[in-house]
């Protein structure tokens, strides 16, 4: 009996924990920076690095090769949403990475910009600032932030752009 009580009290609790924490994932984050956007050689895969901070790598896999690859330098504004974080434990640290939904768009100063979105996504831009941007929007399958700091400190990991590139091409 008193099993179940305890098992029904962590549900409860986690039921209650991800609920407060839902509402903050539907809040895209805006970050400027100065970025570098490449395109894999196949054309299935974009990277888009942070070349200063904050420091941030995404990794796109396309739903179907493009045209023409998509290559930019320069300062932009990249807008993402967060997945919530999973509940820890107590005094357990764990090495994570920041979780995203799979939507990402990069808005160049001065230029037109991409909106990555994957199949079942809400867009991270309102109509009027795609239109307003002149944002491509380019089909995606899964958009992963890979880049993390290691949970005792130390330098982020996961800022080679090469990465994004083998798992899809």
């Amino acid at each position: 009996m008193h099993r179940c009580l305890s098992s029904l009290a962590v549900s409860v609790l986690l039921a209650a924990t991800v609920g407060l924490a839902a509402p903050q994932a539907n809040q895209p984050k805006s970050v400027t920076a100065s970025v570098v956007v490449t395109t894999s050689d196949s054309r299935r895969n974009i990277a888009v690095l942070s070349k200063d901070e904050p420091q941030f790598l995404f990794c796109i896999d396309l739903a179907a090769p493009l045209p023409q690859t998509i290559t930019y330098t320069g300062t932009a504004r990249v807008v993402y949403r967060p997945l919530p974080p999973l509940p820890s434990v107590p005094g357990v640290k764990v090495d994570v990475m920041e979780h995203v939904t799979s939507v990402l768009a990069v808005l160049p100063s001065g230029g037109k910009g991409w909106l990555f979105l994957a199949k079942n996504e809400a867009a991270v831009l309102t109509a009027a600032e795609v239109k307003a941007a002149g944002v491509t929007t380019v089909p995606a399958t899964v958009v992963r932030r890979v880049d993390w700091v290691p949970a005792g400190g130390g330098a982020r990991r996961g800022l080679d752009v090469e990465a994004c590139f083998e798992t899809g091409g």
